[in-house]
């Protein structure tokens, strides 16, 4: 006999583990009466709340039923309570019905954790919880009809709903937990979209033609048999389909699927991170988390030809932060850098978000104090201040440049600004976009410094002032004499929808192309590359040049001198620009080019050349000007470039990090001409 559920007089318990299968539940009787008012009722009050509330229909509605649906969660730090949403069986035209109850964390409840998007806050769909109607997220109503059973219940937990939205003490205890609940959860179910936005995804036929031939291309270079597989299971198939990462079908079903918005939230970097184990929804089709990312994984290594290959910094940040959480060796400040790319709603979850990727550290740091009650400002400043006294340097100093200001009022010049996303559009390399000098993002607690400037000092915290200032101990080493151009990247062509659209992005790249030329040209004559006079390392001023745009990488590849020379013939002559494209244009097809994505893919975009009074040639951030100072600080492993402000000698504002070259090893650093400096 088939069970009939009834969302106004259902009784149920949360499941708990035990030996029986995945999936297995139990059942006890629970008296809801008290807590569940008359069907009339409800449906008169959500018809009010309706019209009363147009402008904020979740919010609004949010706030008048939270004393309907949630009661307040007290429970002591050693015994956190969650609520868990059981959602209830049903078919695709059916209404999402669901019980959301309390339970103990510190119990071993069964459940899944759902990781989506919010969306538009103002496109909201309209669910069944404990009898009373709610308004939730459209995506998050979508994902709950995507993942229901038709047949069982199934045990879920949703910020949007498992959290009252409307009580902010109890959003930041719940922000705290986020790690807690996800690590416990059975599984993440990664929701990217429906199977209608799914559909909006679908390629073109002049795509599809162009997939294929990129799939022609490598087959005829890689042993495409020793490509690891992909299982696909569609909603309702007990068996999988399998797709290999070179298959036109692979691509058919990915490449959509890897632009979505959801790669780019802040939050589910540690959703994922923590997990067990995730299944992404997409459309109608469910993904291993693992199968896709061993393909993707192989398809870079390959060196599949970059014209058609989707982006990969968002889902390879993802999982290679899963690899430093399981590692156990994470710092806030590596954490924040490798993800300021992210997306967050609340610009203090840029911060929020990934605290719990420390908690398992082996130097775990002092907990963040999270409140959504102190401006933006407030927040960053008081996490840069413990950050600075948890890792005694002052390498949070050193981020990657942006061509974004900051907008936010009062933040100090020192403090970086997190809400700013460094989005970098590289597609042709698994791992980090551009990085900072220091290289905080690289690796954990135990990392050795690449750098050391200052004699590998240490940074000594001085009491915090109450005007944002810092104070830092450092001297003036140099002065900034001659700027070049701000190298902004080459755009990379990334749309293969229509002829009219990929001609349209070879047009913008050919213009990138010449821009980067220019830009190179006058790096050159600032570094003065043709001078027969030795550098001041008794290098050629060309392999001092070469180092120095390279950030003394340029050992690693020799290919990029043999670009470098074809670059340097381009600027000399009319023809040179036509081949130089053409070169780029045969790479980019065949496999990818050297010295521009090199560089722009590791610590020259957003950066430009400088030379300084005593002969020094640097690669600095993009606003570092003619009479800036270089400076050495105890604590920085880089140098730092400070403006000075006003009358007050010893007053300056942080302008960004610079590789000098013949420096940066503590070749000139002498601590005994350090003075008190302040920043702000």
């Amino acid at each position: 006999m088939r069970t009939v559920y009834s969302t106004s007089s259902l009784i149920f318990s949360p499941v708990f583990r035990s030996h029986r299968p995945l999936g297995a539940c139990q059942e006890r009787q629970v008296e809801h009466a008290s807590r569940i008012i008359s069907k009339q009722q409800v449906h008169r009050r959500f018809f009010q709340l309706q019209a009363q509330t147009s402008k904020s229909p979740f919010r609004s509605l949010r706030q008048s039923t939270s004393t309907i649906l949630y009661a307040p969660l007290r429970s002591p730090y050693t015994r956190p309570l969650i609520r868990v949403l059981t959602l209830l069986p049903g078919h695709d035209a059916h209404l999402v019905e669901a019980v959301l109850e309390e339970v103990s964390l510190s119990d071993e409840v069964l459940y899944e954790a759902v990781s989506y998007c919010w969306g538009d806050p103002q496109d909201v769909s309209t669910i069944t919880c404990n009898g009373n109607k709610l308004l939730v997220p459209r995506r998050l109503e979508t994902a709950l009809r995507n993942m229901r059973y038709p047949d069982r219940p199934r045990v879920l937990w949703a910020d949007a709903i498992c959290i009252n939205q409307s009580d902010l003490a109890e959003r930041e205890s719940q922000v705290k937990l986020m790690r807690r609940i996800f690590s416990r959860a059975q599984r993440t179910l990664i929701f990217l979209g429906s199977e209608d936005e799914k559909h909006q995804q679908k390629l073109s036929m002049f795509a599809s033609a162009t997939i294929k031939m990129g799939v022609s291309i490598f087959s005829r270079r890689v042993a495409v048999a020793t490509s690891p597989q992909v299982r696909v299971w569609d909603a309702g198939g007990s068996h999988p389909r399998i797709l290999a990462p070179f298959s036109n079908e692979f691509y058919h079903e990915l490449i959509g699927m890897l632009r979505g918005s959801w790669f780019r939230r802040a939050w589910v970097v540690q959703e994922v991170a923590v997990s067990s184990k995730a299944t992404i929804f997409w459309g109608n089709a469910r993904y291993d988390w693992e199968d896709v990312i061993r393909a993707l994984k192989f398809m870079s290594k390959a060196n599949f030809p970059l014209a058609f290959i989707v982006t990969l910094e968002n889902i390879s940040a993802i999982e290679e932060e899963r690899m430093f959480y399981i590692g156990g060796y994470n710092k806030l400040s590596g954490v924040l850098l490798r993800h300021q790319r992210c997306l967050a709603t609340d610009p203090r979850d840029k911060v929020y978000s990934f605290c719990g990727l420390v908690e398992t550290s082996s130097k775990r740091p002092p907990p963040v104090r999270i409140t959504y009650k102190d401006d933006v400002a407030v927040v960053y400043q008081e996490v840069a201040l413990q950050i600075l006294e948890q890792d005694l340097s002052l390498d949070l100093l050193s981020r990657p440049p942006s061509s974004t200001k900051s907008n936010l009022k009062d933040l100090p010049s020192w403090v970086p600004d997190w809400s700013i996303s460094s989005a970098s559009n590289l597609t042709y390399a698994w791992g980090h976009g551009p990085l900072s000098l220091a290289g905080t993002e690289l690796a954990g607690s135990n990392r050795t410094p690449r750098f050391y400037a200052a004699g590998g000092t240490k940074y000594e915290q001085k009491s915090p002032r109450k005007d944002g200032t810092l104070e830092v101990e450092g001297y003036n080493l140099d002065k900034i004499i001659d700027v070049g151009p701000v190298f902004e990247g080459v755009q990379i062509p990334t749309s293969v929808q229509s002829f009219p659209g990929i001609v349209r992005e070879w047009i913008k790249c050919i213009h990138s192309l010449l821009r980067a030329r220019n830009v190179f040209t006058r790096w050159q004559q600032v570094a003065n590359v043709r001078s027969s006079s030795p550098y001041i390392t008794g290098e050629t001023m060309r392999e001092a040049f070469l180092q120095t745009v390279s950030v003394a990488e340029i050992h690693d590849s020799e290919r990029i001198r043999v670009e470098l020379d074809l670059w340097e013939r381009g600027s000399r002559f009319p023809f040179g620009l036509p081949y130089s494209a053409f070169v780029f244009v045969r790479n980019f097809l065949m496999n990818r080019p050297w010295l521009l994505f090199e560089i722009q893919g590791r610590y020259a975009l957003q950066r430009r050349v400088v030379r300084t009074e005593g002969g020094y040639f640097g690669l600095a951030s993009r606003d570092a000007d003619v009479g800036d100072f270089v400076v050495l600080c105890k604590g920085s492993s880089v140098p730092l470039v400070f403006r000075g402000r006003g009358e007050d000698k010893d007053s300056f504002c942080l302008v960004g990090d610079v590789y000098v070259h013949g420096i940066m090893k503590g070749e000139v650093f002498r601590e005994g001409k350090c003075h008190s400096m302040l920043l702000r």
